[in-house]
């Protein structure tokens, strides 16, 4: 049975850019009520006054357990429920692995990892305690990466904090069957956001206008596959599915995959002009 979008109580975390503010503007035109997250209020702000000002816009930094205990007890305080929590806050840096340091992989942790569980914890009590609602109480929706099922150089830190996501909706959706609270994971490949850019600035290494074997998506598709699982719920999303199937292959074969990999990390190198691995 499909849940119903309109006055569905959705929560999104990283609101203020790229897919957390597509998946804003497809929930909005659909009737939801949204909770919408970010550190930057300036944006959260236009955004809501671009979707008719009806929703409640609460700057938060994920990184701050604080803030989390804030979003959510506002979003109960308005709203009185909360039906879907979509944890999208996060960033990476294109660094070598040896070129990141402990305070660095720190901060992205505490970004990507324990800002996702802190929404995580504060939330599912508050599930628990609301009826059925076409055969569930609510959802999380984990945006995690393709990168969560192989480890990409120049953003490995990144894949090992998404990584950490997946094994944490694949716990979670086991721990949460018996009360009704599904759990999925999203696994976008390389998308058209601001998330490049960022990376770019905080690390070492521009990439190359091709991220090569791995398909480029838009914000726009990633969310429209993220709006099909929120009304329908399922374990995991791969928007572009065959990037699924191909890291699942690599898995099973990663001298297969390592030479992939050796083909995108040699383009990076001649890109930032620093020749090849000898």
């Amino acid at each position: 049975m499909a849940r119903e979008l309109r006055d569905m109580v959705v929560v999104i975390t990283g609101a203020s850019a790229g897919i957390g503010m597509e998946l804003a503007r497809q929930l909005s035109a659909a009737g939801a009520k949204l909770a919408l997250a970010a550190r930057r209020e300036d944006r959260l702000r236009d955004l809501n006054r671009e979707l008719g000002g009806v929703h409640l816009a609460v700057r938060c930094d994920v990184a701050n357990p604080a803030d989390c205990d804030n979003l959510i007890n506002q979003t109960i305080a308005k709203f009185g429920r909360l039906d879907t929590l979509v944890c999208n806050a996060g960033y990476g840096t294109y660094k070598r692995v040896d070129e990141t340091d402990a305070a660095e992989v720190r901060k992205m942790l505490d970004v990507d990892v324990v800002g996702t569980t802190e929404c995580i914890r504060l939330a599912i009590p508050h599930m628990q305690r609301q009826d059925l609602s076409s055969g569930w109480r609510g959802q999380i929706m984990i945006v995690a990466s393709a990168a969560s099922r192989r480890g990409t150089p120049f953003i490995g830190i990144y894949s090992g904090a998404k990584a950490a996501q997946l094994a944490i909706a694949e716990a979670l959706r086991v721990e949460l069957s018996d009360v009704r609270i599904a759990v999925t994971s999203i696994h976008p490949t390389p998308t058209k956001t601001e998330f490049r850019q960022v990376a770019e600035r905080l690390g070492k290494y521009r990439l190359p206008p091709s991220s090569g074997f791995i398909k480029t998506q838009t914000a726009q598709e990633v969310v429209a596959a993220m709006v099909r699982a929120i009304r329908r719920p399922r374990p995991e999303v791969w928007p572009w599915p065959a990037a699924g199937w191909l890291l699942s292959v690599g898995t099973l074969c990663p001298r297969w995959m390592d030479r992939l990999m050796y083909r995108y990390y040699d383009a990076v190198l001649r890109h930032n002009g620093l020749g090849e691995r000898q």
